[in-house]
């Protein structure tokens, strides 16, 4: 799969076969969450993690409480209540704690290694397990966003009407900080039941919370700074050229320390910074060891996950974006068990030995912890 010539860094694009007739830049109605709305021919049209919520609430069965069900809805609040982490350039306001004539100052001479050295202090200080800084591979933004713009009635289902915008970011920003966050290691043993999904949740309002924290931080001193969580770009080759770690066979970014048991998000500036780059040594490693061991595959309940012993350039679904060189997820499959569960479900996440996470628990030990 890789290539390892001595002495020379090499991008996440080389490293994964990037075939530039084949690949384009990914348009983000593309993905299960927009199809499910607009999509008849995807095979969880109409649904979503709510459908089955409260049948599995009154099901009586283990792991899908009322209890399990608050902190799962809790875990999200900031994610889902934070309209202001989305704006690229919000207005200086007099709620900063900051006065507008400093903010509004041209940066200070400040050479690229301490504001890097700066930048990555700050991520840590509010919750980053691990942080690094590439310069953009515009292969990874996605070609466009995609909004529900109304719905249109045929055969008697809703179709929502998607409103696309294509998303080109400012000639000067050409940075990205990527940012990991480590999900709790109790609620992820749990999956693939509601308080794995505490887990996630929580773990996506510090992605809100600390992507916001850190543009604003920049952005206090004088620079350009775009908040991202899943928008924008694609977090998990910007994290692998930012050197945070590999792709590995559930489709996932396994970082050294947390395996794939982190979030991402990202900050894209003009503020200059010194990068770092993919860890060739551990993507080496990474990919001999996905290519022997299968437990995610094999714990998959939807037979999404590849048991193929290379990694290949054939999509499984039409939510792939073919042209690179991976083992590929079947993710129409993958989501119709994230309804079924009203769950990410999260067991290649569990099973994966990098996770640190090796037996499963129940809610009841959960709560006990």
């Amino acid at each position: 799969m890789f290539e390892y010539p001595p002495n020379m860094a090499q991008s996440c694009a080389e490293l994964y076969k990037l075939n530039p007739a084949k690949y384009q830049r990914f348009p983000e109605e593309n993905n299960c969450f927009m199809r499910a709305l607009y999509d008849l021919k995807f095979p969880s049209f109409g649904l979503d993690l709510v459908s089955n919520m409260t049948k599995l609430v009154d099901s009586g069965e283990p792991g899908y409480s009322r209890l399990d069900l608050a902190l799962y809805a809790a875990s999200w609040t900031i994610d889902q209540h934070m309209p202001f982490a989305s704006k690229w350039n919000p207005k200086p306001s007099d709620n900063d704690y900051i006065p507008k004539e400093v903010v509004l100052r041209p940066p200070d001479p400040i050479p690229p290694n301490e504001l890097t050295k700066y930048v990555k202090r700050a991520a840590k200080f509010f919750g980053a397990c691990d942080v690094g800084i590439t310069k953009i591979d515009y292969n990874w933004i996605l070609k466009n966003t995609a909004k529900v713009a109304g719905t249109s009635n045929i055969d008697g289902k809703q179709i929502a009407k998607i409103k696309k915008s294509p998303i080109e970011l400012p000639s000067d920003v050409t940075n990205a900080i990527i940012i990991a966050i480590e999900m709790d290691p109790s609620g992820i043993q749990c999956a693939p039941k509601f308080l794995e999904t505490a887990s996630v949740g929580w773990g996506y309002s510090q992605m809100t919370a600390i992507s916001v924290t850190i543009a604003q931080f920049i952005r206090n001193l004088g620079y350009f700074a775009i908040p991202s969580t899943n928008d924008t770009g694609l977090s998990i080759p910007l994290a692998i050229d930012a050197g945070l770690g590999a792709q590995g066979r559930n489709g996932l970014l396994i970082t050294k320390k947390w395996g794939p048991r982190v979030r991402l998000c990202k900050v894209f500036t003009n503020m200059p910074l010194i990068y770092d780059s993919p860890d060739v040594a551990f993507l080496k490693k990474i990919n001999a060891y996905c290519k022997r061991c299968r437990r995610c595959a094999e714990a998959c309940e939807a037979e999404a996950i590849s048991f193929d012993d290379e990694p290949s350039t054939q999509p499984k679904c039409s939510s792939n974006n073919p042209g690179v060189k991976k083992w590929y997820v079947n993710t129409n499959a993958c989501y119709g068990i994230w309804v079924k569960h009203s769950t990410d479900c999260g067991n290649c996440i569990q099973v994966c030995p990098f996770s640190k996470t090796p037996e499963k628990i129940s809610s009841e030990d959960f709560w006990n912890l």
